[in-house]
């Protein structure tokens, strides 16, 4: 059962390993322009606050 687990663990690694290294050069597209501004006036507009504003609240 141990060298089940052993030879499980190692596929995981090496599949880890690959979506590693094949996600190294894909970079994240930006985000089109406005649209972080956009989110917020929405949530404002539906009275969702943030939950790192209330941890900073908390904090004071």
């Amino acid at each position: 059962m141990k060298h089940r687990e052993k030879k499980t663990e190692k596929q995981w690694a090496n599949e880890f390993n690959q979506l590693e290294t094949a996600s190294r050069d894909m970079k994240a597209p930006s985000a089109p322009p406005g649209e972080f501004e956009n989110i917020l006036k929405e949530m404002n507009r539906r009275g969702i606050k943030p939950k790192i504003r209330e941890e900073l609240e908390q904090r004071k």
